[in-house]
């Protein structure tokens, strides 16, 4: 008799729970070692879980919109033999027809008991929290929607079809991620790659992003010629101890500066946008690029921090966010976030806010400007900056004032080394 193993939910973190919203294996598949077999969603990102063994799904123990926490039991696995003989794939698809009937019928028992003791009406909106969310900043009455999910659960895609429905009727509301494409391969050759899993959840994070808050960016230019001096200097010292020490530090100290001077900055707006959540803590996000896509590390109470602790840090955090490393506690919290493309090159840049933030600030290449002080013509490096920000929380007077104050900031080195 060949082995079984049980495939529980081992690390997910600091989450409590998370949502199963997909399971991608039914009784009788052959599945490999690391396969993944159910995908995970937690308030902040969407995760494949994989199996540790390889062998034959014999039973699944979970349901798609069922909550999971650490510990619980997902599938079984029969070890051994996967197949290759007709027969066994013959037997394999009548158990496992028998199998998902049986499972049904459980799942119907199970949901009916879940809904009682809850006390939950089954005519109403069943969804999860990340798309109650969803359609809570979208200001969208969930009981209009119809849920396409097994039991009628509504998933995110049935909100927006819902509102592309609505466009479609009215001609008004909230530009819909899905559209029809054309049939690309009538005029040509394609291939198509698909996104792997961190970009597919930061393109649903940016377009959310876009989708609720309307984007404001304002311009400017810093004069940091006596910012590099210092940097320059502080640089030498800091060789002996292997850190690189970039401008990057310097705009981030100036940054929360200017957050504890202008504290709407410093906030997010309520999903009923009736008011303003103001933090009295100062982390900041760093998009760091990777190769498997974009990730923002955060920087934790960079008020409290030198500028050598800072670059210490950041070199750190960089290091773990390309390797894959950062936990998703890394990630979270950011009160707003800097994007740098100085290393690459362009001038200015309109950044897209990292919501649930209000703002995010882009940085451009520097750049050599000729001025006359004094009848004499200088040479000044000159930083680009672009802050982009919520209108619906700040204003275009707050937000010419913030970017004024930042660049005053960075051309004042001595202010930032306090």
């Amino acid at each position: 008799m060949n082995e079984e193993k049980t495939i529980v939910v081992t690390d997910i973190e600091d989450f409590d729970e998370v949502d199963i919203i997909e399971i991608l294996v039914s009784p009788g598949d052959v599945v490999e070692a690391n396969q993944s077999i159910v995908t995970l969603e937690s308030d902040k990102a969407m995760m494949e879980f994989p199996s540790s063994y390889a062998g034959v799904v014999k039973r699944v123990n979970v349901s798609v919109g069922d909550k999971v926490k650490q510990g619980d039991e997902l599938i079984v696995i029969e070890m051994g033999e996967t197949t290759n003989s007709e027969d066994k794939v013959a037997t394999s698809e009548v158990e496992a027809i028998t199998k998902e009937q049986s499972i049904e019928e459980n799942v119907n028992k199970k949901q009916q008991t879940k809904n009682k003791k809850n006390n939950i009406n089954p005519d109403k909106a069943y969804a999860s929290p990340a798309v109650r969310k969803y359609a809570t900043e979208l200001g969208l009455d969930l009981d209009k929607v119809t849920g396409s999910a097994e039991h009628g659960r509504i998933l995110k895609q049935d909100v927006q079809s819902y509102i592309q429905k609505r466009i479609s009727t009215v001609g008004i509301g909230i530009a819909n991620p899905q559209y029809i494409l054309p049939d690309f391969s009538e005029f040509g050759e394609i291939e198509e790659k698909p996104l792997n899993k961190l970009r597919q959840v930061s393109a649903k994070h940016l377009q959310h992003a876009w989708e609720v808050a309307p984007h404001v960016t304002q311009f400017d230019n810093a004069d940091i010629t006596e910012t590099e001096l210092a940097r320059n200097q502080l640089k030498e010292k800091m060789q002996s101890q292997e850190i690189k020490l970039t401008l990057l530090p310097f705009i981030m100290k100036a940054l929360v500066k200017c957050l504890q001077e202008y504290s709407d900055f410093n906030s997010s707006i309520n999903s009923e946008v009736t008011s303003l959540i103001h933090k009295k803590y100062y982390h900041l996000g760093i998009a760091v690029d990777t190769p498997r896509g974009l990730v923002v590390p955060v920087i934790r109470d960079v008020d409290q921090k030198k500028i050598t602790e800072i670059a210490k840090e950041l070199a750190e955090v960089s290091s773990l966010a390309r390797e894959g490393k950062l936990t998703p506690r890394q990630m979270q919290g950011g009160c707003m976030t800097i994007t740098s493309l100085g290393g690459i090159g362009g001038s200015h840049f309109t950044p897209i806010i990292n919501f649930p933030e209000v703002a995010i600030l882009g940085v451009s290449r520097s750049y050599t400007k000729l001025v006359i002080n004094n009848d004499e013509i200088e040479e000044r490096l000159m930083l680009p900056l672009s802050l982009t920000y919520d209108h619906r929380a700040i204003d275009g007077v707050a937000g010419v004032n913030f970017i004024t104050s930042l660049k005053n900031k960075l051309s004042d080195v001595w202010s930032l080394m306090i």
